[in-house]
């Protein structure tokens, strides 16, 4: 036996090594301190069996012929690539396209592998090449294979499927078993499920025996009704591939723009995939007025004080983490005035309420050219934002910074106004609607015995940063609400001297983001699910006979509203909120529309699109139009090839447009048809060449080309919301 250790040596040096050994005829040779060295064993002929110690990188084993290569670890993409003998053994992981284009040999890993599985794997001369996957496979396991043999285990037996989407695409030969369900719907085209004969029985129960042999694992407990068969649709699936007149085909792929997941997840509805793209080829401009049709808070709001759902979705997450959507947000500030209404309309619109909701309402009312009033009881204009979120996360220079752009309207401001019933039936009586956007602003109280000394979250808040904050001085605080106000409250506990914290709540936290991230950094304990029994002078006493010690006791699960003014006459349910029709913002009388947390409580966020989208209801029923809400039709992950990107330096570079077609003209190049061309933006399809095999779906980078199943059903959601 020889040993070799591979720390620090360069990947050549170690392969040459490799194959004087081999050629010397050294029957086993043994590396340590593998790390990332690419193609071991790599185009070596033998019978040398390499035991491998660490984590060798790419094509380990490509081209190999012989050798029996075993490693005691993970390995990484490009297994036994275009292998044509030997034996591969992995005790760990594998990366993506284990056994692409093998023509002989076996693969067996204990584990997990990604994506692409046997691609291009074929038979050769009589050589059956195999891969027996012992965990879980991800898409497109089997695509375009030849021949040989893929077994998918899950000896682990989790939950679900074993195998991602598309399997078998493209098969026209060999055979995928799997051990598992496969539904319909996760095929590829031209793979369907068949019944195991008694020769598919014969070859599992010897490679099983020989899989659980060379890793020396029992699989005594697998039996062969659990697996199932995926192989080619009849004798020539894609015969007429190569033969377009004779195509019987009448399902094509569809050219649908889908919605990215960060505009999915914006509840401001900022196609942010757009703006990207409008800054990367220059036009500055154009992409900053676009941000003026969804918000004026991209500052205070966007770049700043948002959880950022849009990051939290961003599949950019799938390869190096999120792009930095708020940075870019700050970074293009537009430093000109919004543009003036192109016509000034006779109808008043009067907003009550100088919130985030209201203030996105009157922006979009007077971008239109309308009379617009705005209404507050407060000398300043903010609402929440203004009031109630501390100036450590929002400064008052960066949310005056939005005001400011707002204030270039002409919008009449009525400030130090409370409304009352009289003044709401004059405004009523005076305007052609109203829009009300008063939030909730009643703390919402649950009487615990002893509940008598917990202090409104939102009053805290509040008086902090009207210059009356509480000396929290080496006390105890006690929060009840984990959600990301909650987060705030511990936060300003802990700046104001308190010496614990601790965050209460009877289910899941629903705090997420930065609030949550410097909590947790400040020292914050959240406890859940507790359920509070009593109160009281120095603990929260819980249901379960547990108890916490507390000073100071803080109420943060949220406010309700208070719209008594509008009386009987407008309908409201139990708690107070607005009541209207789903998609809508029109109550039951005619001329009042609703926004932001009189309707239903949300974030700064959702505040500002409910705005904005009753604004637009307010237009087009005071114009003769029709109000459509928006539809989403998010991108179906899976479609997102991924392969595509990566090693970009521009941050604004690394937005994939997911959903979003920015005619890189992959698909037109991929056809095998020549089926496919572009005018233009307009797609066209060649009925007579499309054969339907989807190779332009699958090489589309952002999913914009569709099956026919998820395109008919994108186009019967469209019409069922417009």
């Amino acid at each position: 036996m020889m040993t070799v250790d591979a720390q620090g040596i360069y990947y050549r040096m170690l392969n040459r090594r490799i194959r004087e050994q081999c050629a010397m005829g050294t029957p086993e040779l043994v590396i340590t301190n593998v790390m990332g060295q690419r193609y071991i064993g790599g185009g070596i002929n033998g019978s040398t069996n390499i035991k491998i110690y660490g984590t060798p990188g790419q094509d380990l084993g490509a081209f190999m012929n012989g050798l029996t290569l075993e490693v005691f670890g993970n390995a990484q993409d490009g297994v036994a690539n275009t292998m044509n003998a030997g034996k591969i053994i992995v005790h760990g992981k594998a990366g993506e396209i284990p056994g692409h284009s093998m023509r002989g040999g076996k693969v067996f890993i204990r584990d997990d592998v990604e994506y692409r599985a046997a691609i291009h794997m074929k038979e050769y001369e009589g050589q059956v090449p195999w891969v027996i996957i012992g965990g879980t496979a991800k898409d497109y396991c089997g695509e375009y294979m030849a021949g040989g043999r893929v077994v998918v285990l899950n000896i682990a037996n989790r939950p679900g499927s074993p195998v991602g989407y598309s399997v078998g695409t493209g098969i026209h030969g060999g055979a995928i078993y799997v051990r598992g369900a496969i539904e319909p719907f996760q095929l590829g085209r031209g793979a369907i499920v068949a019944s195991l004969d008694d020769d598919d029985v014969a070859f599992l129960k010897g490679a099983l025996e020989e899989y659980s042999r060379d890793l020396s694992i029992n699989l005594g407990n697998i039996t062969f009704y659990e697996f199932v068969k995926v192989t080619k649709k009849g004798h020539r699936p894609f015969a007429n591939l190569y033969t377009p007149a004779m195509n019987i085909k009448t399902t094509q792929p569809k050219h649908i723009n889908l919605t990215p997941p960060c505009a999915y997840n914006c509840p401001t509805g900022i196609p942010t995939s757009v703006y990207l793209n409008l800054i990367k080829e220059g036009k500055i401009r154009e992409a900053q007025a676009l941000m003026d049709e969804y918000t004026p808070f991209r500052m205070s709001v966007c770049g700043t004080v948002c959880p950022a759902p849009c990051m939290t979705g961003c599949s950019r997450n799938m390869i190096d983490g999120p792009v930095e959507i708020q940075k870019i947000a700050r970074e293009y500030y537009p430093e000109f005035p919004p543009e003036p209404a192109k016509k000034k309309r006779r109808e008043l619109v009067s907003v009550i309420g100088a919130g985030p909701a209201g203030l996105s309402a009157a922006w979009q009312l007077a971008r239109r050219g309308y009379r617009v009033a705005v209404y507050d009881s407060a000398d300043d204009v903010g609402g929440k934002v203004r009031k109630a979120i501390p100036r450590e996360r929002l400064a008052d220079e960066l949310l005056d910074r939005d005001i400011e752009r707002i204030k270039t309207y002409p919008i009449e401001w009525k400030l130090r106004t409370p409304i009352t019933g009289a003044l709401f039936s004059e405004l009523h009586a005076m305007s052609d609607a109203v829009v009300v956007a008063t939030g909730a602003q009643v703390p919402r109280r649950i009487p615990y015995p002893g509940g008598e000394r917990i202090i409104s979250g939102l009053t805290f808040l509040t008086d902090i940063i009207e210059g009356r904050p509480m000396d929290l001085s080496g006390k105890e605080v006690a929060v009840i609400g984990a959600g990301n106000v909650g987060m705030d409250i511990a936060c300003e506990s802990w700046r104001l001297g308190a010496k614990k914290v601790t965050a209460i709540d009877i289910a899941k936290p629903l705090a997420f983001g930065k609030e949550l991230e410097m909590a947790r950094r400040l020292g914050t304990e959240i406890v859940w699910p507790k359920t509070i029994e009593r109160l009281d002078e120095r603990r929260v006493v819980f249901s379960d006979g547990t108890s916490l010690k507390a000073d100071v006791v803080f109420f943060s699960i949220g406010e309700l509203p208070d719209a008594g003014f509008l009386g009987d006459a407008v309908l409201r349910d139990e708690r107070g909120y607005l009541v209207t029709a789903e998609h809508s913002f029109r109550s039951n009388d005619p001329k009042v529309y609703g926004c932001g947390d009189i309707i239903r409580p949300g974030l700064v966020t959702d505040a500002i699109g409910t705005g904005r989208l009753a604004a637009m209801e307010v237009h087009a029923n005071l114009t003769g139009g029709t109000f459509v809400y928006p539809a989403k039709s998010l991108v179906p992950r899976r479609r997102i090839q991924t392969v595509y990107f990566g090693g970009e330096t521009r941050e604004i570079d690394r937005c994939i447009s997911c959903g979003t077609c920015i005619f890189c003209d992959r698909c037109i190049d991929a056809c095998p048809q020549d089926a496919l061309s572009r005018n233009g933006e307009v797609f066209s399809v060649d009925p007579a060449r499309c054969t339907g095999c989807y190779t332009c779906v699958n090489v589309c980078p952002r999913g914009v080309l569709q099956t026919d199943d998820v395109a008919e059903f994108v186009l019967d959601e469209l019409d069922n919301t417009g």
